[in-house]
């Protein structure tokens, strides 16, 4: 069984290798080779963490503590490298969610300003920005509300101050 443990060592490192290798030849567009790496590196991640964690309790098991401390040390440092990655993945698209619906917030707002019929802002939110028919009149709602709107129109103008700033 501690055998297994340390082919599943083995196996994440020649998996990161060889398919970190592979991606940089295939010809992808650097999005896709981006997306393929983080994908070889949390699998890579995640079968290190298992396979140093089952080889730490085997090796504490049988007696043999500072193999099972070591082995267990690797799996947690592993553990965090791979939960630190998962939370900034889930942050990055949080933050990329959040500023796409302020930019629509933008658009619509300006649309909303010209004039322009509840009928066509929708059918802009749904032919031209891609939203579902509930999604784009659930949005419309949301930002016609006259505290939404007022609180949106804040932190917009927010924004635009920090970018000032910031330049």
């Amino acid at each position: 069984m501690l055998q297994l443990s340390y082919l599943g060592i083995a196996f994440a490192f020649v998996f990161y290798l060889i398919f970190g290798i592979t991606v940089k030849f295939m010809t992808l567009t650097v999005y896709e080779q981006n997306k393929a790496r983080l994908g070889i590196i949390l699998t890579s991640l995640f079968v290190f963490t298992v396979s140093s964690f089952s080889s730490g309790f085997i090796h504490v098991q049988s007696a043999q503590y500072i193999y099972g401390i070591l082995f267990f040390l690797f799996s947690g440092i592993a553990m965090f490298i791979f939960v630190s990655l998962v939370v900034e993945l889930h942050q990055i698209s949080t933050r990329a969610k959040m500023r796409r619906f302020m930019l629509l917030f933008d658009i619509v707002d300006h649309y909303i300003s010209e004039g322009k019929t509840n009928e066509e802002i929708l059918d802009y939110l749904i032919v031209i920005q891609n939203l579902s028919v509930k999604e784009a009149t659930d949005f419309l709602t949301f930002i016609t509300d006259p505290t939404n709107h007022e609180f949106l129109s804040d932190v917009n103008a927010q924004i635009r101050e920090a970018q000032l700033l910031k330049t």
